[in-house]
Parts: structure tokens; sequence; C-alpha cells
């Protein structure tokens, strides 16, 4: 490359202090979607963006809109920003807002921008046009910094795609390609101030950018980034597990302290971080020209073959295979390299593999930057007695938020090593987590309004959205409606709500099409989904297509609906769901119930098929109640033969405890969590002790039920204006818990001995509620007051 400078000035004499002229950005923006001369459209490429300005005095502010496909992150004189674009879909592409002013100095100032496009192996979760970045400044005084053929670009020859195979993941994989990066051809200090781009090409233009709401057509439908950007920390690995042929000091990698691999050196060592993170990796490099090093990252290491899910206790290292995909490094031989991925990767371990060439290789450092969306712990709990193990439940809690933090980005997602997705099954546990500890409802929301962007002409949702791929679970669009009725009783939304209603009466629509006369459905479409317990996860049927959890799945929807259409609807609906609901109800008494064992049963007349799935939706959905409830309850939970629950279905085995009147045995139920705990688990599995994937969002219900069944508190109207306690202590003899509420903070305070109870609750502002302890009830206002039974 020739030395020289380009420098696109601008030379700034007007007076900064002038009152802003707003762009108007809700047709065709003043700008153009760009992206480097002679560089593939839609293949995996890599490419940089500059351009350079000089002002002779900074300006209050400097408003700009910011965006690319698929990933992007800007520069303002060589310190990152902003980064995204947020993930929506083309009808919703999202663009950030980043007030540059903070970052500028007198005189020169560079903006540059690095845009990463997966090509043919996206995640699962990333839609895209083609390659292009874009830029438009919010004060029509500023055009000039406006994307354009003006702007410089080029295509990276540094970066290939390091291609994630089925060796590598066990199985399905949803997460888009990692990274090999050449530092002979990477282009180092381009977004630098000092950087020469004489040899850079202008930009070519693309199109015209156009918002959401514009009547032209276009590619990308431009609208406001929803979200706050996720928050990144910097972090450190714990220690070094495993080191061959290199000789690292103790103080590493707590420390920054360098250490030296000699030339024609082949080896590795382990670094563990700890627990599982969502992390961005740095390695700091000098030297070593053409060596190369290799990051596989990994959850927990197995035990022989992945295929047979045996890991083990996930603190112990020695004699296991660290398997996972993996970035790789080329250094060039220079000083003071650096290397970072453009996303976050999951790991608790990454294995550095190395193998120098003619030249040792010093490595500075390697430490990590943690990513997750900002969640704050606001609530608190505490319980004491002589059978309680208080700190086996203070590490259930930090275990289940990390889980949450680990799953909570750019939307929620069912895990963050091997899909990144969002689907409705493991979002709607993730959203009540979301309600009781953080009392923020944004991930929420996002997630509610995404699925419903989903829905297609046969009448459902797709099982996950964002998403590239066409997969479809019919229950999955029931627990939307559920995720919508819970949004309505936690969070002041009606509007939210009621804009979604039309949704909620269109995908019933695809279950009445299905309905026979006795109300029960016939077989419905696509994968059957209900939990692993199953053969691929779906229920059994009879030959006559009969299946007691797809009814069942239909009747809690229709409920949800009804109690949507009271709150915020019409009474047509309302009334029409009720009459189906009669008549389901009915039906699934007379199929399912056998009064010999007294259970329900997966499919009529066959007593074999027996699931607690089945039996908790019968609670549930109130087919059972009462004593017989409270029966059946106690069978399921002692009964060794029917199916098991998995990990995540233990949600709604413990929802249906708690409406059964068992909510005092929760405790005594936490055996997976406590097994998996055991084994040095830091975040919930998929499944149990042998999963594939050791993060899955659905697994953290315990920072959800410790305070709705323990606790025992929940909404008692819509907007949680009212609020209902009914705790259900089990051995334990006080119980101190904080609770976020939209209107403050809900505290209690109390002592049990033997059936008596009395202590303190702290009601917010502006509600209202019942406390009810062993069948008694107490009336709660806002404010303080005693509860003594």
């Amino acid at each position: 490359m020739k030395q020289g400078t380009f420098l696109l000035v601008v030379a700034i004499f007007v007076s900064f202090s002038t009152f802003a002229q707003k762009e108007d950005l809700s047709e065709v923006w003043p700008t153009k979607w760009v992206m480097p001369q002679n560089a593939p459209a839609k293949e995996y490429s890599v490419h940089h963006f500059r351009t350079s300005f000089e002002v002779d005095r900074i300006p209050d502010s400097l408003v700009v809109h910011t965006s690319g496909d698929n990933r992007y992150q800007l520069f303002v004189n060589g310190k990152m920003v902003t980064w995204g674009p947020l993930r929506g879909d083309l009808r919703h592409w999202y663009y950030e807002t980043t007030d540059i002013a903070p970052y500028l100095i007198e005189g020169k100032n560079v903006l540059a921008a690095v845009v990463l496009n997966y090509g043919s192996h996206p995640p699962d979760a990333q839609h895209s046009v083609q390659t292009g970045f874009l830029l438009a400044a919010d004060n029509k005084k500023f055009r000039f910094l406006n994307t354009s053929d003006k702007w410089k670009a080029i295509y990276s020859p540094a970066y290939s795609p390091s291609m994630v195979t089925k060796d590598q993941v066990n199985g399905y994989y949803g997460g888009g390609s990692r990274e090999i990066v050449d530092g002979n051809q990477y282009i180092w200090g381009w977004q630098s101030i000092e950087f020469d781009d004489t040899n850079w090409d202008e930009a070519k233009e693309i199109e015209n950018a156009y918002a959401k709401g514009c009547k032209w057509a276009g590619r990308w439908k431009l609208t406001p980034r929803k979200l706050v950007h996720e928050k990144l920390t910097p972090e450190r690995f714990q220690q070094v597990r495993i080191a061959e042929n290199v000789e690292i000091p103790d103080e590493f990698p707590q420390q920054a302290i360098a250490f030296t691999i000699p030339e024609n050196t082949t080896g590795r060592f382990v670094l563990d971080r700890g627990h599982l993170t969502t992390s961005y990796p740095i390695l700091k490099i000098s030297g070593g020209e053409n060596a190369e090093i290799k990051f596989t990252y990994v959850e927990a290491p197995y035990i022989g073959a992945p295929s047979k899910k045996q890991k083990g206790n996930r603190n112990e290292v020695e004699g296991k295979n660290f398997i996972g995909y993996f970035d790789k490094f080329i250094a060039d031989g220079g000083q003071y390299r650096e290397f970072k991925p453009i996303w976050w990767r999951t790991y608790r371990y990454i294995e550095v593999s190395f193998k120098t060439a003619e030249k040792p290789l010093k490595v500075h450092d390697i430490s990590g930057i943690y990513s997750s969306y900002p969640f704050v712990q606001k609530a608190k709990f505490g319980i004491s007695g002589q059978q309680i193990n208080s700190g086996l439940i203070e590490k259930i809690i930090e275990t289940g938020h990390r889980t949450i933090l680990a799953n909570a980005h750019e939307h929620f997602t069912d895990c963050p090593y091997y899909e990144e997705s969002q689907f409705e099954g493991d979002t709607r546990v993730e959203c009540l987590v979301s309600y009781l500890n953080y009392d923020d409802p944004a991930l929420a929301t996002n997630a509610i309004e995404q699925f419903s962007w989903s829905v297609n002409d046969e009448g459902f949702l797709s099982a996950r959205y964002p998403t590239n791929s066409l997969y479809y679970i019919p229950n999955f669009s029931i627990y939307w409606i559920g995720m919508l009725y819970d949004y309505m009783m936690f969070v002041d939304d009606v509007e939210f709500v009621r804009s979604k209603l039309p949704i909620v009466r269109y995908l019933l629509t695809y279950f009445e099409k299905h309905e026979r006369e006795n109300g029960t459905l016939e077989r419905l479409d696509y994968h059957q989904f209900v939990d692993w317990s199953f053969k691929a996860g779906e229920p059994p049927f009879d030959k006559d297509d009969y299946s007691a959890l797809v009814d069942l799945h239909y009747l809690m929807a229709l409920q949800w609906a009804a109690k949507l259409e009271k709150e915020g609807g019409e009474s047509y609906y309302k009334n029409k769901y009720q009459e189906k609901i009669k008549k389901i109800t009915q039906s699934i008494r007379t199929k399912y119930w056998n009064q010999d064992i007294g259970l329900f049963t997966d499919v009529p007349n066959n007593s074999e098929k027996l699931s607690q799935h089945t039996n908790c939706l019968a609670i549930l959905t109130g087919v059972s109640s009462g004593t017989e409830a409270k029966q059946i309850m106690q069978k399921v939970l002692a009964n060794k033969e029917m199916i098991k629950a998995t990990l995540y279905w233990q949600f709604y085995v413990f929802e249906a405890m708690q409406q059964a009147g068992l909510g005092n045995e929760y405790l005594n139920h936490l055996d997976v969590w406590k097994e998996v705990l055991d084994l040095g688990a830091t975040t919930w599995p998929e499944t149990g002790p042998n999963s594939r994937s050791e993060c899955h969002g659905w697994g953290a219900s315990p920072n959800y039920h410790l305070y709705k069944i323990m606790a025992g508190v929940s909404p008692d109207a819509p907007g949680f204006k009212k609020i209902k306690i009914e705790p259900n202590l089990g051995d334990s003899e006080k119980l101190e818990v904080e609770i976020p509420h939209p209107c403050g903070t809900i505290k209690m305070n109390l002592s049990r001995k033997d059936k008596s109870l009395k202590g303190n609750v702290e009601l917010p502002k502006g509600t209202s509620g019942i406390f009810i302890w062993e069948g008694m009830k107490k009336d709660l206002k806002s404010g303080s007051q005693l509860i003594v039974f």
C-alpha cells in the first residue's frame, strides 16, 4: 500500500451554537447504503469504511444514525462508540442513534466502521439483504458525514469463515460461522486517525435508505432501536487448567503477565473463566510471524464421545475432550497485535492451541469483555430454619441469574452457545423471571412484538423469531398467548396488549379448524413439541389421533384468551371462548380421566400412557380441582413409572403443585438443580446432568418460583395493581423478601411457628392486595402493615 494522505476535508467555519436543523427521517433518508467496490455482496466477508473531517470547535451535540448488514461497529477517532444493528427482520431493520460529539477533537476526526456479513452460514436469528453500511446525521448541517461515494471503503482479505461442523457441536447448530483472521493480510490501524487510506477506493452506493413507514419500496425498512445496548464489562479468566509445551507465569491469567512460546513449538493450554460467560475474548501478542493460535470455545469438556453427553463434574478437566467451535488467528509478526471477534462467544473454558513457526510468539494477555443485556437484580430472597440450606438457595438464585443474563442479549435466547434463538417456550419462563427479579419488561415487550411479526398464512407463529429458517411448533403459539396474558398481569400497558388481541384471535382460528364436534383437537401440523421427555419431544397419540396434551394446551390457550378479552378486548370473543372452554373441559374428563387409578392418561383408555405433563395441565386448567387435584399431584410427585418432566417442564409441574395446594413441598423437589450444582454446573443445562447445552434459560424457573410459590407473591389484577400474597414456607421459619414492582417495592419480613405467622408486609404506593394464610385472609393496603395469624 502506498504511503500518503487522503483527507475528506470539510472546513467547518459555521457556528455550532445555532439550533439544530433536524432531518425528516420518516420517508427517504438523505443518505445511501454503501459497500466497498468489487467486494462480495452476499458471501462471508468483512469490510472497513472511513471518512475524515475537520472541526474548528467541537459541537455541543452531533447525533448520527447508523446501521449495517449483517453486523457493524462504529468507531470515532479509534474508539468504538456503537454497534449493531439490533436484530429484527427486513420489515423492521433497526438503526442505532449515537451522539458522537463527546468523542470529537478539534482538528481532524475520523469516522470508521467495520461490517461483518456471515454469508451463507448466518445465525438462525439473522436476516440479511446483502453487505451494507449506513450513516446519517440527525442535523442537516452535518449532511457531509452521510454515507455516500465520498466515503472510502475496502474489503478485508484477512477474514475467512471458520465453519462449524457437526463433530464440533454434536448435533444441530444455529449460531453462525466463527472467524479465521490472517494477521498478514489484516489492515492494522484502519480505524485510527493516523491511518493512511489513500489507496482505498471510494465506497459504492447501493441504494437509498428508506424508513419503515416510507411509501416507496425498499429492501431494508429502517426503524429506531428499541432496546438499550448490552453492557460491556472487562473480565479475566480465573486459572490455567492444562498447559502443554508452554511455561505460563503463576500470576496469569488473573493478571496480564506476558510469557513467550518458543519458535517451532506445538502445544496448548486451557483457560478457565470459572463459570460460563458470553464474552468477547481478547488476545494480545507480539512477534511469532505465521504462528497459528486457535481458540476452541467449550461450555464443559466431555468424557469420551460427545454423543454420549457424559461430562461428569464440570470443574474437572483431566482426561476429558475439549470439543467445540473455534476462532483462529495467524500472527503477522508485528508488535502488540490484538485479536477480538466481531461478535461475542459463549464459553467457560477456552482451549488455546498454538503452533509457532520460525519466530517465538510473545503472549501479552488473554482476557474478555463480558456482554449481556443490563438486567439489574433488584429482588432479594432470604429464608432460614433448622431444615433449610440457605446457602443452597443462594446458589440456585445466583446460577439462575447468570443463566438469564447469558440468554439476554439483543433478544432473549434459548441457549447462547448452540442457537442464539428466541423460542416462545423458553422465552415465557425468561419473561416471568424478568418481571419479578428485575422489574424490566423491555426484553419481554420485544419478544412479544417480534413473535407477532412471524404470524403466517396457516394461522400460527414461527416457533422462533427472528429467524431466517422455517420451523413451526403450534403449541408455542399457545405459549405466546400465555406470554401476552402474563404481560397484561405484570405490566400496566393495556394498549400494547389490546394491539395484539387480533393476533390472538387469528391464532385460535387455526386450532378451531382442527376441532372435533366434542371440542377436542385432531392432530395438528408440524412439530408437536411439548418436552424432551417424549420421543422427539412429542406427546403420545392413539390410533384416532387423540392426545390429552394437545387438548389441554388448547384449553389453556382458550382460558388465557378469554381473560385477555375480558380485560382489554370484546365480550363477543370472551363469550365465544368461554363456551368452547365448557365443551372441551367436559370432553377431556370424559376421554382421559381414569377413575380406577385416579389419574389422567395421555391417550384414551390406556392406563400405561401416563405423564406428569398431562396431569399437571389438567390441574392448571381446572379440569381437576380441590381434593382431587391434590391427590393427583401427590401421585404425580410419587409415581416413579410415569414420564417425568425435564428441567424445562418442571416449571409447569411446580405451577400445578402450587395450584393443587402443595406449594409447601416446593423445596423438596429441586433435586435436578441440586444434582447439576453438585456436578459443577454454573448455569442451568437444557434437560439435566447429561445435556448437550450447558445453558438454557428455561431452567431458571426457581428465580421466579421462589418468589411466586414460597413468598407467594403474584398479580391479582392486570398491571400488578392488586397483589396477592399466599406464602408456602415449607420447613422455613423466617422469610425476608423484596420484590420490585412498577410502583416501588414489595417487602415482607415473616416469622412462622407451627401454623402461626407474624411479621410485616409493605406494598407500594397506589396498590392494594390480599394476604392468605392457612385459608384465612387479610386485606392489604399500600404502605407498611402488621401481619398476625
